[in-house]
């Protein structure tokens, strides 16, 4: 929408000209198409601010702009009116998207508490062999529930964690990618990620484990992806113990925000990790560390 108006006001700016409350209207509406522009030009990012203040600020900016001239002359005339409207509606689908699209009005998971082992899952490896979470025992094991290669915070997510192999590898972490795109998919990101050894990504097919875990996303994929279905996860981090219990777990509510790995490889290098399993975080607890900066 966001988009549309944008172009409606840059077209009345350049060919029309009618009246200079479209700069206005044209500042609110670009204001969110630049900054994910800017954000996926940078490549990598893994989270943004939750509230996205900056990007408000201008959008606000931009509405006053509009607005001005309907105090300035008497009487407003059409040509006042409809940029503002542009802009007003602009200012709106913002907060909707802040607020509203990026939620996923989730409630915590039953099934990862802290010091208790997840549900008996079960996953495919790319080579078709049958994995179950009970393989797991044995080694500590980080869980990583990714939407799928289409969303670049989840690829800037799994980055940064592979970016930390030898860490994880240091404190006894197996790292697994878990997404119910195709093997194919997966296949093609295990190439491109250059997994070590102690990586591996998982097929969750038809999201049975998801929904065992009550983190499942039906519809949750943008419209119009081919080859990627429309049913999704909500972004999840879990991580296990050598026995198979819960030691860490982020549930984020913003699909926006994600927990940076320097956030819980602590708790996986831990002496203790395996007796003092640390509380699983709710959804306010485990991001308020990654979005104090709201920039």
């Amino acid at each position: 929408m966001m988009v549309g108006l944008a172009i409606c006001a840059f077209y009345e700016l350049i060919w029309v000209a009618e009246s200079e409350a479209w700069y206005g209207a044209f500042v609110a509406s670009a204001a969110l198409p630049a900054y994910m522009a800017l954000f996926l030009a940078k490549g990598g990012a893994a989270r943004t601010s939750p509230r996205l203040i900056p990007v408000q600020i201008v959008a606000i900016i931009g509405a006053a702009v509009a607005a001005y001239p309907l105090f300035d002359r008497n009487p407003v005339s059409e040509t006042q009116v409809w940029p503002l409207a542009a802009a007003v509606l602009s200012v709106l689908g913002l907060q909707w998207y802040v607020f509203v699209y990026s939620r996923y009005g989730r409630k915590k998971s039953g099934a990862i508490v802290a010091g208790r082992p997840l549900p008996d899952l079960a996953f495919e490896a790319l080579d078709g062999a049958r994995v179950r979470t009970s393989d797991f025992i044995g080694s500590k094991t980080l869980l990583v529930f990714f939407r799928g290669n289409w969303c670049p915070l989840c690829m800037g997510q799994l980055r940064e964690v592979r970016a930390r192999a030898d860490r994880l590898e240091a404190a006894g972490v197996k790292v697994k990618f878990i997404s119910n795109q195709s093997p194919e998919r997966s296949r093609e990101l295990a190439l491109k990620l250059a997994l070590p050894d102690h990586f591996e990504i998982l097929h969750d097919r038809e999201l049975r484990a998801a929904k065992s875990l009550a983190i499942e996303d039906i519809g949750g994929a943008p419209p119009g992806l081919k080859d990627f279905p429309a049913d999704t996860v909500m972004a999840t981090v879990i991580g296990l113990d050598a026995e198979g219990r819960v030691i860490y777990g982020d549930e984020t509510d913003n699909y926006r925000v994600r927990p940076h790995p320097d956030s819980f490889l602590p708790v996986f290098e831990a002496p203790n990790t395996e007796r003092t399993p640390q509380r699983s975080p709710n959804v306010i607890a485990s991001i308020k560390t990654e979005t104090m900066m709201d920039t």
